[in-house]
């Protein structure tokens, strides 16, 4: 595999502890994208908070047993460590009860920087105005944002998410979010391929990548629209599913620069694998991603 030829990529928001009925699985959407672009060898840089607690301390010791820089990684000494509580349906689809306050809300940007990063972000740690405000100072410092829609109700406010998209150079999001937000903007249109449009339009974003599930995923890049159909897949569970695609589809675009289309082939496979995987930081052979990517 090709070794990435720019700029490191940053991760801003939440990492939290997963707890499942039988067991607690480290995560949160911008964790989950730092690993994998970590193992797929991209240099990453994961910005979050965590407790002076047992969950915290644990943390600290997965993430650098996964070989993550813990730097930018700040502890909190009165908010504990992020939690999620995770219930499965019978199709492995999973719904999320979300803690709060918890350390990740109160997340500083760093002073120091490495030189203009791709920057990546969720809305989930926007949630509070702290974060918020820590987040738009790094946007401003970065060429290249890519923010990552996680509409959790009730974790987020519309109107102040889209400032945010409007200085995106990428925004992801999934079927299921992608209605909610043309809702807000006003946008109607019943093709898939022309809602994308007049959302680029509004926001004025170069590259958008919707999710749709078993189904694939669609991205529309400088006016130009690409789709991709899904990988077969034995679904396990979704958690972490969309967060692989993100990662592959930056790894591919910004880092191995070989286009939307083989990019987001990437993304479908990697998204694919990792569903049919418990949790999300299974450990996927990158021999099994180069296989599907040839097929």
């Amino acid at each position: 595999m090709k070794k990435p030829n720019t700029p490191n990529v940053v991760c801003y928001g939440e990492i939290l502890w997963d707890c499942f009925p039988d067991r607690e699985v480290l995560g949160g959407a911008p964790f989950n994208v730092a690993f994998r672009l970590h193992r797929l060898g991209a240099e990453v840089q994961l910005i979050s908070a965590v407790g002076n607690d047992a969950r915290g301390h644990e943390t600290y010791f997965a993430l650098e047993e996964l070989g993550l820089d813990t730097t930018c990684i700040y502890p909190h000494k009165e908010l504990a460590t992020g939690y999620v509580n995770v219930e499965l349906d019978q199709a492995g689809a999973a719904t999320y009860t979300i803690g709060q306050p918890v350390a990740w809300d109160h997340i500083p940007a760093p002073e120091i920087l490495v030189d203009n990063p791709i920057l990546v972000f969720g809305s989930l740690a926007l949630r509070e105005a702290f974060n918020l405000s820590q987040l738009h100072k790094l946007v401003e410092r970065c060429d290249t944002v890519v923010f990552d829609i996680n509409l959790r109700p009730p974790h987020y406010q519309m109107n102040q998410l889209i400032p945010l998209m409007e200085k995106a150079s990428c925004i992801k999001l999934n079927e299921d979010e992608l209605p909610l937000v043309l809702k807000e903007l006003d946008i109607t249109a019943d093709a898939l391929e022309q809602q994308l449009h007049l959302l680029a339009a509004e926001t004025q974003t170069e590259t958008l990548c919707v999710t749709l599930g078993e189904n694939g995923a669609v991205v529309l890049h400088r006016g130009e629209f690409y789709s991709q159909k899904g990988f077969p897949a034995q679904v396990v569970d979704t958690v972490g599913s969309g967060d692989a695609f993100l990662a592959a589809f930056i790894y591919g675009f910004y880092l191995l620069q070989e286009g939307p289309q083989a990019a987001l082939k990437r993304g479908c496979a990697l998204g694919s694998l990792v569903a049919a995987t418990a949790g999300a930081t299974a450990e996927i052979p990158m021999t099994e991603l180069e296989a599907r990517l040839k097929n």
